[in-house]
């Protein structure tokens, strides 16, 4: 026993010590921090893309061309095999009129529908460029057909705090190449 009592001011010393040398910030801790700040709002940036790049297709099969239309920046545009459209407005207006269904004739349930793959997502702060693939699936006699298919090119940014396409060109395989 005689032998711990002179050792405890010792050991309790040496355990201030150490705490006060893990209190200390060391340097590089700041910059770390900022990096895995940085890593996660690149993540969260991403997957709010992803969520854009989907919605985009969700809303264009349900023909919710209101909320399609506001997936695009207030100056963003939409350019494919039907026309260029700028403003979510005309990008509204020139999908209903696309893809409305003919008066008089029931469209068959789903009528039609989108594949999106093959993601590519670079992000530069605010901005950001993405490239995927498309197929544009109909439905004839009960059956899915592929009807078109094709790659977007978009450009995005960040409005309000939320991500839109600024520009979002849709070629199809059925369109020939620019000479």
């Amino acid at each position: 026993m005689k032998a711990i009592v002179p050792a405890l001011p010792w050991l309790a010393i040496f355990a201030i010590g150490i705490g006060a040398v893990a209190s200390v910030p060391q340097q590089g801790d700041a910059a770390r921090s900022d990096d895995l700040a940085v890593r996660v709002q690149r993540i969260e940036d991403r997957a709010a893309i992803e969520r854009l790049l989907l919605d985009y297709g969700r809303d264009l099969d349900r023909g919710d061309f209101a909320a399609y239309s506001r997936l695009f920046a207030a100056e963003g545009e939409w350019s494919g095999s039907i026309g260029t459209f700028r403003g979510p407005a005309a990008i509204q207006a020139a999908m209903e009129k696309t893809f409305a269904p003919k008066p008089g004739v029931a469209a068959p349930k789903p009528r039609s529908f989108h594949l999106l793959t093959n993601a590519m997502i670079d992000i530069d702060g605010d901005r950001a460029t993405a490239v995927s693939k498309w197929t544009f699936v109909r439905v004839a006699d009960n059956k899915p057909v592929i009807a078109n298919a094709g790659e977007y090119e978009d450009v995005l940014v960040r409005e309000n705090g939320r991500w839109r396409f600024a520009k979002r060109v849709a070629p199809s395989v059925l369109t020939p190449a620019p000479g």
